[in-house]
């Protein structure tokens, strides 16, 4: 059970020794043992360093409690695709699994991982299922885990958290309104048309922009930003509401508006991105949240027309 429940919350305090106790399987639930809790959403299994493991052996021993025995794992954790072990050179993140895609916050939001387990000595040697020494750490893949960041273990983790920043640090297009009839100048009572247009400049949805792996852990993470919907803000009070229509000119055009004043008005776009992200050339993969970037400003020039007759 613990090894089952160690997917579910892996969480950190340092990064060489875990101490899961096999008591903790009959432990009920809330109960609270030295180095994990046993909750009805999984145990928490707590590390420490091997300094902290003789600190806590010396003072056990000398208020006479039990001394930890064991049994001592090491956690690690991995890509999930190129055959990736802990072991190996090989630690790729291709982004091909989507399972955290729809995991709220708590259950994490990924990227997913591997976890994995081997069994060590009080000193963090490697050993065996019966504590002999053995060569080499036995590692053993736990399953799958959507909370890069709580595994123990000393490899650099990519994270939501850095994807999400990344997002939000792109350089989105802004977008502009083009209106008819041309020129910018319309007149009141007259159906006004309005189509978004996008700049050379920045990051228009579905164009791919590539991160620095200095910021990604080393992995190569390209992200694509995706239209959710967009404003028109008329300049006069008034607005189109989220709609996902680019709009379009005179006479088919969706988006149209009267002015019922005379007047300078600013109009613009504002667009709502969500964006996607993928590791290594892997599968896209959606990206929590979004971002709402305020259009450039066209300045509308509305004027009266006055009716009268005239003599031929």
């Amino acid at each position: 059970m613990s090894r089952r429940i160690a997917l579910c919350l892996v969480a950190a305090v340092a990064l060489t020794i875990a101490v899961p106790s096999a008591a903790w399987a009959a432990c009920p639930p809330s109960c609270d043992g030295t180095n994990g809790q046993y909750t009805d959403t999984g145990t928490t299994v707590g590390t420490m360093g091997q300094s902290d493991m003789k600190e806590l052996q010396r003072k056990a021993g000398r208020i006479g409690l039990p001394v930890p025995k064991g049994p001592f794992f090491r956690y690690a954790s991995t890509g999930l695709c190129g055959g990736a072990r802990p072991d190996n050179d090989v630690d790729t993140a291709c982004g091909a699994d989507a399972r955290c895609e729809r995991n709220t916050p708590a259950q994490g939001q990924g990227p997913p991982v591997a976890v994995w387990e081997a069994r060590i000595d009080k000193d963090g040697k490697p050993v065996n299922d019966q504590d002999q020494p053995v060569a080499a750490l036995a590692w053993q893949r736990l399953g799958v885990t959507c909370l890069p960041e709580m595994v123990p273990g000393n490899q650099p983790r990519l994270t939501m958290a850095q994807i999400q920043a990344a997002f939000h640090d792109t350089k989105f297009a802004l977008a502009t309104v083009n209106i008819q009839p041309e020129g910018n100048v319309t007149l009141v009572r007259l159906p006004t048309y309005f189509e978004l247009k996008w700049p050379s400049s920045g990051f228009q949805p579905d164009e791919v922009d590539s991160v620095d792996p200095g910021r990604m852990a080393g992995f190569r993470v390209d992200i694509r930003p995706r239209l959710k919907s967009v404003v028109y803000v008329y300049g006069d009070g008034t607005s189109s509401g989220r709609t996902g229509s680019l709009g379009g000119p005179y006479p088919d055009g969706d988006i149209r508006h009267e002015y019922a004043r005379g007047g300078s008005y600013q109009v613009r776009a504002d667009v709502t991105y969500g964006g996607q992200y993928r590791v290594n050339g892997g599968t896209w993969i959606t990206i929590p949240g979004d971002v709402t970037i305020q259009g450039t400003p066209e300045t509308l020039q509305v004027k009266t027309a006055k009716a009268r007759l005239v003599t031929h």
